[in-house]
């Protein structure tokens, strides 16, 4: 399963400061945005593999993309588990030797790759139908899907409904939210906290205290979930994005079918984030990672990552009747609040993890 540390961008940069800047590549590259489709898919069937990072198999249905994607051009495939700045991390320190060509990073990532410099650009050919909040403007990444904030709850050991921070507050389980230190799902739980105790992306205070009284009560689960843990009844509530609170829901109730689980999306403060495609700019594979981004942005590509439960990027793609019916009911979606000012995620994502290092940590036990 995909790590979900994905690390802060201040944590990212102490990471290429140990792996070092190094030297750029001096030979001239190929700007993919200039080569017609039918020449990318050409040389990505010569190329004839692609290595990803962080695109593991049981992450929002990767697994139906790059079957497709072997299926219909050939192109074998391995992903390097890894958290967004261990994707850009890797980027940089094996330019020189580059084995991996295309990673999907946390939405406050896309402007620290640009940053970076280890990123180059490409247009899918669906670009026009994607919002512009959710594309860099020069094609240096782009967002592919997108996930809601929610709660994944064993009734077995709650009473009460949980569907909103409100009534976390007044019950008695213990949350399970993850390393938010590093993990982006973790951090936007905080964010989605202080969105419904009355903060915002400027002020996450009512979260942090919130938070500190539930450490200080011993509400706080200090472990990562799990499926094991979770049919062990070791856990009550576990915070996440949709997509993966309905993944585990089936994969626990696969285990165990008399299994009480129940997924909904927060009543209150249920952000909405995504997750984008970026392409190593020492890819040893680069049109295979060109044929990769416009696979995942064409309607196929979209349809597997709703076949996984995420929310695609593009409105105009029309989803089958039965995955719709699969899916937490649309009338649970009407207060989302999407972000989209990708600098202001990136600032909160490191304030979040700072304070919850300082304030939060020395109070659990």
């Amino acid at each position: 399963m995909k790590k979900l540390w994905k690390l802060t961008a201040a944590a990212c940069a102490a990471a290429i400061m140990v792996t070092g800047c190094g030297s750029q590549k001096t030979e001239d590259a190929v700007d993919l945005r200039e080569v017609p489709l039918e020449t990318i898919i050409e040389k990505a069937k010569e190329e004839g593999a692609i290595a990803s990072v962080g695109m593991p198999d049981d992450w929002a249905n990767w697994r139906g993309s790059w079957e497709n994607i072997t299926t219909a051009y050939g192109l074998t495939h391995e992903d390097t588990d890894m958290s967004s700045a261990e994707e850009l991390s890797i980027f940089e320190s094996e330019k020189d030797a580059a084995t991996k060509d295309i990673g999907d990073v946390g939405q406050a990532f896309g402007k620290t790759a640009v940053e970076m410099g280890v990123v180059q650009p490409y247009k899918a050919s669906t670009w026009d139908s994607i919002p512009d909040w959710a594309k860099d403007p020069d094609g240096n990444w782009v967002i592919t899907y997108l996930g809601t904030m929610s709660c994944l709850v064993n009734a077995a050991n709650v009473d009460e409904t949980i569907d909103s921070w409100e009534a976390i507050k007044n019950s008695d389980c213990k949350l399970t939210i993850g390393d938010v230190v590093r993990s982006a799902s973790s951090q936007m739980s905080v964010l989605s906290c202080a969105y419904a105790l009355g903060g915002d992306i400027t002020n996450i205070d009512p979260a942090i205290e919130f938070f500190k009284e539930l450490a200080a009560d011993g509400r706080l689960d200090a472990a990562e979930y799990s499926q094991e843990r979770m049919e062990r009844n070791e856990i009550d509530v576990s915070l996440t994005w949709d997509y993966l609170s309905l993944q585990y829901r089936d994969m626990v109730l696969e285990a165990v079918p008399e299994a009480d689980i129940e997924c909904h999306v927060m009543r209150d403060g249920a952000i909405q984030s995504g997750y984008c495609l970026v392409i190593n700019k020492y890819a040893p594979h680069p049109y295979s990672a060109a044929l990769t981004v416009e696979y995942m942005l064409s309607d196929e590509g979209q349809i597997d990552r709703a076949r996984g439960y995420a929310r695609p990027i593009r409105s105009d793609v029309e989803l089958p009747e039965e995955l719709a019916d699969k899916m937490i009911a649309d009338s649970e979606y009407m207060n989302t609040i999407p972000l989209t000012d990708n600098e202001a995620v990136s600032a909160v994502c490191t304030e979040i993890a700072a304070r919850w290092e300082e304030e939060v940590i020395p109070l659990m036990n």
